[in-house]
């Protein structure tokens, strides 16, 4: 087997999430859940392995994938390891238990929503570049005159400087008054032209980044009805 460039992408954008991680436990679809369980995410491939292994650390199998120019991946058949190798040189990789590890295996059922929105791939890097340039972790999204309204601040520190972006692409589906606000922390999606959220009172919302599913939990400040 080889591993296609989308799934070692997908790879390395999951091992951001969390270093655990299942491998075959669903045909042609990965997934991963951050430690905390703040942050879940869901991806197809095109990869069919032959059994469930686990994986303790993800960046140290990815560069011995990645040691190889042109890697074929051989399973055995004992199914304690795979064998990447180039045809001249090789490595044995051990799998771990996946009872001892940290992964998921179903879907979050997400709530109704009450706010969707899109952003950019332009968008989402400047709301991150900003993040970064006046130290602000927490990502506001309330209603402006009927368009969403980011605001990028430090919650925490009522001086913060203060990022904002409106956002035309929106639905809004409640008269109700909101705060909802996002760990920035938490955006650790998978390249791509577009981000759709949708956003739930229930404190939960989904992003949809390409063909990868996130379900990314709320900040408990988050605020719906007051």
């Amino acid at each position: 087997m080889k591993l296609s460039n989308n799934t070692i992408e997908a790879l390395r954008s999951f091992a951001t999430i969390n270093s655990n991680i299942a491998f075959g436990v669903e045909p042609k679809t990965l997934r991963s859940v951050a430690i905390s369980k703040n942050l879940m995410a869901k991806t197809s491939i095109e990869e069919d392995f032959p059994y469930k292994f686990g994986v303790y650390d993800l960046n140290q199998f990815l560069s011995c994938v990645t040691l190889f120019e042109n890697p074929e991946l051989t399973f055995s058949d004992t199914q304690k390891f795979v064998t990447i190798s180039d045809g001249i040189s090789s490595i044995q990789y051990f799998f771990s238990d996946i009872e001892n590890l940290v992964t998921s295996d179903k879907d979050l059922k997400m709530p109704d929503t009450e706010v969707t929105f899109t952003l950019t791939d332009t968008q989402l890097k400047a709301i991150s570049k900003a993040s970064g340039v006046i130290a602000g972790d927490h990502m506001l999204v309330t209603n402006k005159d009927g368009t969403i309204s980011v605001t990028v601040t430090d919650t925490e520190d009522p001086t913060s400087n203060k990022f904002s972006l409106d956002i035309a692409n929106c639905d809004i589906k409640t008269d109700e008054n909101f705060e909802f606000i996002f760990n920035i922390n938490s955006f650790k999606f998978k390249t791509a032209s577009e981000y759709v959220f949708d956003i739930s009172s229930k404190m939960i919302s989904a992003v949809k980044a390409g063909d990868t599913q996130y379900w990314v939990a709320l900040d408990k400040n988050s605020k719906y009805g007051v």
